[in-house]
């Protein structure tokens, strides 16, 4: 049995300096047909990150406020919103995104599996799982500095949002802290910030005509956007390929060993 690695695409080293390409039109390009050709696969994944991020915001929501219909007779009435209803609401979605960081974790390694050439299967969706410490920690950090910096000047929030979208796959397919990944994203984003912010306007742009839809266009642009992130991934960063070659054994009808190459997923 031989065991080789491969690197796709950059490298952590050439990400820290800006010398790895990126394009944004080309990703986006990229990223439009692989979502076009992993969709079906893709979105119960997707969908199932949802519907768990939905549960806990629910739960976060009917333990503050003692029902989660509180919360949204607020909103749909229009009157005036109390402060604590507000806050339950922040908070709610806060300690969502953090719990279900394991899932989110899974959904970003499918993405980079599309993003070299290698398909998924909707049961990935719990490869998250093995990373869920350091990715809930990571979404712990990340999202605590944003709302820091979403209180100070909201600008400086959504700069920091687009900053550390990379750090949750640097821990599970770089095995970085999650310090150390949110602090890699960072730096790599702001080296490649024109093409960056190109991308992401471009996304957020997908995101408002597709809450103009009733938000059936999310069908879309969530899978596309998780293989945007997976393809920016790859340009930067790089990823590693293990490929493991099993010998076969010989029999009446092989009279030679032949190797049976197999390609794991990232």
């Amino acid at each position: 049995m031989n065991n080789k690695t491969f690197q796709v695409g950059g490298s952590i080293e050439r990400a820290l300096k800006g010398e790895s390409e990126l394009q944004s039109l080309s990703v986006l390009q990229e990223a439009w047909k692989i979502t076009a050709k992993n969709f079906l696969t893709f979105l119960p994944a997707v969908i199932g990150l949802f519907l768990a991020q939905v549960a806990l915001l629910l739960l976060g929501l009917q333990v503050q406020l003692g029902s989660a219909a509180t919360f949204f007779d607020a909103i749909i009435t229009g009157g005036e919103i109390s402060s604590s209803v507000i806050e339950a609401g922040y908070m709610a979605n806060f300690w969502s995104d953090v719990l279900s960081a394991p899932l989110l974790a899974g959904v970003s390694l499918m993405a980079l599996n599309h993003a070299v050439g290698l398909p998924s299967k909707p049961s990935y969706l719990v490869k998250g799982f093995p990373f869920a410490l350091v990715s809930i920690i990571t979404v712990l950090l990340s999202a605590s500095l944003q709302g820091i910096a979403n209180a100070i000047f909201p600008i400086l929030g959504m700069l920091l949002s687009m900053g550390f979208s990379l750090a949750i796959m640097l821990v599970c397919e770089k095995r970085l802290s999650p310090l150390k990944a949110i602090q890699f994203s960072l730096v790599a984003t702001l080296r490649k910030l024109l093409p960056m912010t190109a991308i992401f306007i471009v996304i957020l742009t997908m995101f408002i005509i597709s809450f103009a839809t009733a938000g059936i266009g999310l069908i879309w642009t969530i899978p596309f956007f998780f293989n945007v992130k997976a393809i920016i991934y790859r340009n930067l960063f790089g990823v590693s390929l293990h490929v493991t070659t099993v010998q076969k054994g010989q029999d009446d009808n092989d009279q030679n060993q032949q190797g049976d190459p197999k390609v794991f997923d990232a």
